[in-house]
C-alpha cells in the first residue's frame, strides 16, 4: 500500500492509492471549493454506499475500492476536492456518527485545538455545522437560505443513523466497522498541478463521456457464441433495447431496430385499449431487415420509385407516442443478475444447485459473477448447444424486461420534478400510443414501493421470485397476491437465512406453505429507535390494505378516506417519539408521568404506540415540539393531501395523547397486523 504523498512538481500529475488511515497519518486537510455544490446526495445514494461498505465489511474484503478522488493543493495548504466530494463528505458524516477510529479521520487534533478534516470555502455556516453536527436542531442560528443548503446534510445524518439502527450495529460492531472503513476503504487520489484552472477542470469532469460499461463487455462475450451474423445482429438489438432502463421497452426497440409502430402491430382504431409488445419480436426485426435489404437493392438497381412508395407505406400511418419522463428503480446490470438467477433456476430444476454457485446480486462484481454463474452453460463441447443457451438467455431477458415495464414500479417524474413510484400501462387510441398511470392508487405498486424503501437498495432480492412469476401469469391481481406472499415469507416468517438464499428458496418452494410467524406480532418489547424501519413501512401498508375495515372500526370521517386512498410511500429516515422525552410546561399530553421511574419513563416513551417513522423533509425540531403543535402541523399537511404516514394519521385522530391512548393504539395496530396476516396467508 502506498502512503498518501502528493508530489509537487511543476505541471506534474501524481496518482496514488490511499486509505483513510494514510490521510490521517499525513495530517492532510481537505476543502470543498466554492464552485461546487455543498452536498446533494439523497437517501438512495447514501444507502447504496452504506450497503456496499457493509457488504465489504461482512465479507472481510481486504481492500474496498471507492473510486477516484481528484485534488489540488491550495494556498492554505489544504487539498481542494475537485472530484469525489460527495463520497468523501458522506464518509465524513459516517465518521461523525459511528466515531471510534473514524474520529481520527473526522478531526485533526492538535494542542488545545480540534480541526475538521473537511472545510468549505467562504461558507462559514457549513464549517460551523461540520464542527457541531449534533447541534443542527438549533436552527435559529442559521439563515433561511443556509438552512436550505444544510438540509441535505441533516437528512444524510438521519439516514446514516437509521441504517445503523436497522442493521443492529452495537458498539462492538461499530468499532470493527470503523476499523474496516479506516483501513480497507481505498481511493485512487490524483493531484493536479498548482496552476490548474479548477473551475474549467471541474466543468470538463462533469461533462466527460461515459466509459464502456460492463454490460456492454458481457454482451460482446455472449454474442460471439451466436454463429450466424444476421441472427447475432438481431439478438444484439434485443439486448440494446433492454439496456435503456429509463425509457420504456417499446420505444427502445422501435428506435434501435428501425421499426414503425405498425411493425409492432400498434394499429389504432376508434376505441382505446390496453396493448402489449408482440412476442415474436425477433421475427419482426428479421422481417424489417429483409425489407431494408430489398430497399437497398432497389436503390442500387435504380428502382427509386418502388423504394419511395414502400417507405411511404411504412411511415404514413405512424401515430404519436407519449410515456412521460420516468426512471428505473434498478440498473440494467442488476436486472441482468436477477434474470441470470431465474435462468439458473429454470436450467437447474432437476437438481439442487450448490449454494456457492447460486448467483448473488452484486453490481460491483458484475462480470466476475456472470463469468462464474453462466460458465456451466458455455463450457460444453457442442457449439450449437452453447448457442442455444445464449439465445435462450437473451429471450428470457426480453420477456422479463417486457414484464418489468408492464408490472414493476418506476420513478414517475411529474411536471414539478416531484418523483413518485407508479406503474404505467400501455394504451392505444386513434391518435396515440401512451403510457398511463392508474387513476386510483394501486396496491400492487404501493407494496412494491414499501419494499423498495425498506429493503436493500443494492440487491432488491424480492424481485427475483416476482420477475420469475411474470413468466407464468400476466394478471396484475395474481401478481399482487403473489407479492404479498413474497413479502410475508421473506420478511415476516422468522427466516434468518441471507436474503439471497431466502429469495432462491421462494423459487424452489411452494410459497403458500410459508406462513408469517406469529411471534413477529409480539412487539411488546419497547425498542424505541431500535425498531427496524420495515416495521413502520409494513404497518402503513397494512393500514392502507385494511382501510375499509379501519375506517369502520375507528369511525373515521369519510371525507379523509380519499386521502388514505391516494397515500404513497416516501423515503423515511427518522424514528421519532410522539410524546417528547422532555416536558414543556404547557404540554399535558405525555405518555409518562413525573412519578415514573427512569426505566418506566423510557419504556413508555419507546413503546411502538408512541413512535412514528418520518420523512426526510419533516421539521428537524419535531422531537421537541408538544403534541398539540405536532397534531396541528400534521393536519395542515393532511389538508393539503400530504399524509406523511397512516400510523401518524391514526394517532392524530386523538385530540390529546397519554399512556392509555398509546397502549390502545399499539394494541390496535397489532390487531390489524393479525387480521392482515390471516387474510393474506
Amino acid at each position: 500500500m502506498q502512503s498518501f504523498k502528493i508530489i509537487n512538481k511543476e505541471y506534474s500529475v501524481s496518482s496514488t492509492f490511499c486509505t483513510l488511515s494514510d490521510i490521517v497519518n499525513d495530517e492532510s486537510l481537505f476543502n470543498i471549493p466554492i464552485y461546487q455544490r455543498l452536498f446533494v446526495w439523497g437517501d438512495d445514494q447514501i444507502r447504496t454506499l452504506l450497503e456496499d461498505l457493509n457488504k465489504g465489511f461482512i465479507e472481510k474484503t481486504e481492500h474496498y475500492y471507492l473510486g477516484g478522488v481528484m485534488v489540488s493543493l491550495n494556498q492554505e495548504s489544504k487539498y481542494d476536492l475537485i472530484d469525489g466530494q460527495q463520497r468523501f463528505t458522506t464518509l465524513w458524516l459516517i465518521g461523525s456518527i459511528i466515531k471510534n477510529d473514524l474520529v481520527q479521520f473526522n478531526y485533526l487534533t492538535g494542542i488545545n485545538k480540534r480541526t475538521a478534516r473537511l472545510s468549505f470555502s467562504i461558507r462559514d455556516y457549513a464549517n460551523d455545522f461540520f464542527n457541531n453536527t449534533e447541534d443542527f436542531k438549533n436552527t435559529h442560528k442559521y439563515a433561511t437560505e443556509n438552512l436550505t443548503e444544510l438540509q441535505p446534510i441533516d437528512n444524510a445524518i438521519r439516514t446514516i443513523k437509521r441504517y445503523f439502527e436497522d442493521n443492529h450495529f452495537d458498539e462492538t460492531v461499530k468499532k470493527e466497522f470503523s476499523e474496516f472503513v479506516m483501513n480497507s476503504v481505498l481511493f485512487m487520489v490524483t493531484e493536479m498541478p498548482k496552476n490548474t484552472d479548477e473551475n474549467k477542470l471541474f466543468e470538463v469532469l462533469n461533462n466527460r463521456g461515459v466509459q464502456l460499461q460492463h454490460h456492454e463487455i458481457l454482451k460482446a462475450r455472449l454474442l460471439k457464441h451466436i454463429l450466424n451474423s444476421e441472427e447475432r445482429s438481431q439478438y444484439a438489438k434485443l439486448w440494446d433495447a433492454c439496456s435503456i432502463m429509463d425509457e420504456y421497452i417499446e420505444k427502445n426497440i422501435k428506435d434501435i431496430a428501425g421499426l414503425t409502430w405498425k411493425d409492432l402491430t400498434f394499429q389504432p382504431d376508434e376505441t382505446e385499449k390496453q396493448v402489449d409488445i408482440p412476442d415474436d419480436i425477433l421475427f419482426r426485426i428479421k422481417a424489417i431487415e429483409e425489407v431494408n435489404k430489398t430497399h437497398l437493392l432497389a436503390v442500387l438497381t435504380d428502382k427509386n420509385k418502388q423504394n419511395k412508395s414502400q417507405n411511404n407505406d411504412n411511415n404514413g400511418s405512424e401515430i404519436g407516442y407519449d410515456s412521460g419522463k420516468v426512471e428505473s428503480i434498478i440498473s440494467f446490470p442488476m436486472l441482468l443478475l436477477h434474470v441470470l438467477r431465474i435462468y439458473q433456476f429454470e436450467f437447474d430444476k432437476t437438481q439442487t444447485l450448490p449454494e456457492e454457485e447460486i448467483v448473488v446480486v452484486d453490481e460491483k462484481k458484475f462480470l466476475k459473477i456472470f463469468e462464474k454463474g453462466f460458465n456451466r452453460y458455455l463450457n460444453l463441447t457442442d457449439k450449437r448447444e452453447i448457442e442455444n443457451n445464449v439465445k435462450e438467455f437473451f429471450r428470457l431477458l426480453w420477456k422479463i424486461r417486457i414484464g418489468f415495464d408492464k408490472h414493476i414500479i418506476k420513478w414517475i417524474i411529474k411536471d414539478n420534478n416531484l418523483k413518485i413510484h407508479g406503474i404505467k400501462k400501455l394504451y392505444l387510441n386513434k391518435d396515440a400510443l401512451q403510457r398511463k398511470e392508474s387513476e386510483k392508487n394501486d396496491g400492487f405498486a404501493l407494496l412494491q414501493s414499501m419494499l423498495y424503501h425498506s429493503q436493500q437498495i443494492i440487491t432488491h432480492y424480492w424481485l427475483t421470485p416476482l420477475l420469475n412469476m411474470l413468466r407464468t401469469t400476466d394478471n396484475p391481481d395474481d401478481l399482487y397476491a403473489y407479492l404479498i406472499k413474497i413479502d410475508n415469507a421473506m420478511f415476516c416468517a422468522g427466516n434468518t437465512l441471507a436474503l439471497s438464499q431466502r429469495s432462491w428458496q421462494l423459487l424452489r418452494e411452494d410459497i403458500t406453505t410459508i406462513k408469517p410467524a406469529i411471534k413477529y406480532l409480539e412487539i411488546d418489547d419497547y425498542k424505541g429507535t431500535d425498531y427496524p424501519s420495515y416495521i413502520f413501512y409494513k404497518l402503513d401498508f397494512v393500514l392502507w390494505y385494511l382501510r375499509d375495515h379501519v375506517f369502520e372500526e375507528k369511525h373515521l370521517v369519510a371525507t379523509i378516506k380519499e386521502d388514505w386512498e391516494s397515500y404513497r410511500m416516501t423515503s423515511k429516515n427518522s424514528v421519532e417519539h410522539i410524546s417528547p422525552q422532555n416536558k414543556r410546561e404547557e404540554d399535558q399530553n405525555l405518555v409518562w408521568d413525573e412519578n415514573d421511574s427512569l426505566d418506566e419513563k423510557e419504556r413508555k416513551l419507546d413503546d411502538l404506540g408512541n413512535l412514528v417513522l418520518l420523512t426526510a423533509n419533516m421539521n428537524s425540531e419535531y422531537h421537541s415540539k408538544i403534541y398539540r403543535v405536532k397534531r396541528e402541523e400534521f393536519l395542515a399537511k393532511a389538508n393539503n393531501k400530504r399524509l406523511d404516514s397512516l400510523k401518524s394519521a391514526l394517532i392524530f385522530e386523538n385530540e390529546t395523547w397519554d399512556w392509555n391512548l398509546c397502549e390502545k393504539h399499539r394494541d390496535e395496530i397489532k390487531r390489524f397486523l393479525t387480521k392482515y396476516f390471516i387474510e393474506t396467508v
